[in-house]
């Protein structure tokens, strides 16, 4: 039988990074918000860990983000380890890609509870408590930025150790990754009976049998990181039994929300619409969001979604004063998922102009794709533009000549049906 005990499992804090696909403008409350987001979010990190009162915190890579460990972040970061360490806590780190040895800075002295392992070699070091070990945690630390050899491969668990634990920034799965990759069997065959990872911003459980982990980073950055945010708080039995709870730890949460514009012939009745649903999202979230809007369905409000000032019409008006609040919801971006409601089934079967476009269409997308590329690339060569800037042609791709095509079915009828109707 061992020793029961508890530990948070954290990684890619990236302390001090700015929020990706945001352009706020004018300043307001958010500003200070978003600055201090991922340094607020580790704060929420020592206080879970200091409320639940466990033993360690493991933090499995990429705690700066290369050019942003700056001063004021390592003293932030300083700060709550040392925070910690007066709660009895100890630390536990490996660096990961972005934090590699050679680009770290310890200008800022960490408290001694504080145990950095190094990058030439595993290193196993007990986890005590009450003057008995509870657990032997192994990690390696990356070295360069780009690490390519399979670093699972060298970690090994003695009959001694009890719970044995494995810190590692990886990416599983890859086998080209030069992100330290390695496969399932390979963290398997270490004999690890929890491996705390990092890398993967999103979090996901990938083998209970032992525990492989990935908690996800602390605060998301972008748009790609929708949805909470946080770590796990891990408690093993004296068995060796593990029981894991998310913990969220984001401060500002990016969201997706999607609206059908089909039941609006007005964009003021679809921004009627989306600012009631805004108004829910703060109450369930309880905190500021960053939302990336989507818009779907078909009806009045495509042709005007279509452009890109029609767009900004909707999202200035969603975002009006929304940046004098505290707990703000900010539309970021719009996505246009709308169709037309032309059915075009219908249409090719009329003998007009639309009809015999829609039939021209349809003899080139019959082709096969090496001769449709021919056939594009001949078409575009005879507009009047690209015969004047014969640069432009070159440098346009066969992928993006065939994106171009499948947009022009939709957007050739729209244009067309539209000139019949006049």
């Amino acid at each position: 039988m061992g020793k029961h005990f508890s530990f948070i499992h954290c990684a890619d804090l990236h302390l001090g990074e700015p929020f990706s696909d945001i352009r706020m403008g004018s300043s307001g409350p958010w500003n200070e918000q978003i600055g201090k987001a991922t340094f607020k979010a580790f704060e929420k990190v020592v206080d879970a860990a200091l409320e639940n009162r466990v033993d360690a915190i493991l933090i499995s890579g990429d705690v700066y983000n290369g050019d942003h460990h700056s001063l004021s972040a390592q003293m932030a970061f300083a700060r709550e380890l040392y925070r910690a360490a007066q709660g009895g806590i100890r630390i536990f780190m490996v660096h990961g890609n972005h934090d590699p040895g050679e680009a770290w800075r310890a200008d800022i002295p960490l408290p001694e509870t504080v145990h950095i392992f190094p990058a030439d070699h595993v290193e196993a070091v007990p986890l005590m408590k009450d003057g008995e070990k509870a657990a032997t945690i192994y990690g390696i630390s990356y070295k360069t930025r780009h690490v390519k050899e399979n670093l699972a491969q060298e970690f090994h668990r003695e009959k001694e150790d009890g719970f044995a634990i494995g810190m590692l920034h990886t990416d599983v799965g890859s086998a080209d990754s030069p992100y330290a990759p390695c496969t399932t069997d390979d963290l398997k065959a270490s004999a690890m009976d929890y491996w705390a990872l990092g890398h993967v911003h999103t979090r996901k459980t990938i083998s209970t049998s032992p525990y492989i982990v990935y908690p996800g980073n602390t605060q998301g950055l972008s748009l790609r990181e929708t949805g909470p945010r946080g770590c796990y708080l891990v408690d093993v039995g004296a068995y060796g039994t593990v029981t894991l709870k998310f913990i969220e730890t984001d401060t500002i949460r990016w969201m997706d929300m999607t609206m059908d514009i089909s039941a609006y012939s007005q964009a003021e009745e679809l921004i009627q619409a989306v600012t009631k649903r805004r108004s829910g999202l703060k109450e369930l979230t309880g905190r500021p969001n960053i939302i990336r809007l989507i818009c779907t369905g078909s009806g009045p409000l495509h042709d005007v979604l279509s452009t890109e000032d029609g767009r900004d019409f909707i999202l200035q008006s969603l975002n009006d004063k929304e940046q004098f609040r505290y707990l703000f919801a900010w539309f970021v971006r719009l996505e246009d998922r709308t169709k037309s409601a032309i059915d075009l089934k219908e249409r090719r079967e009329l003998p007009d102009v639309t009809g015999n476009f829609l039939k021209a269409f349809d003899d080139i997308e019959r082709l096969d794709e090496e001769k449709k590329k021919e056939e594009l690339r001949k078409i575009a060569e005879q507009q009047p533009e690209l015969v004047r800037y014969r640069k432009l042609l070159h440098s346009l791709s066969d992928e993006s000549l065939l994106h171009a095509f499948q947009k022009a079915e939709l957007l050739g009828a729209e244009m067309l049906t539209k000139e019949e109707e006049k």
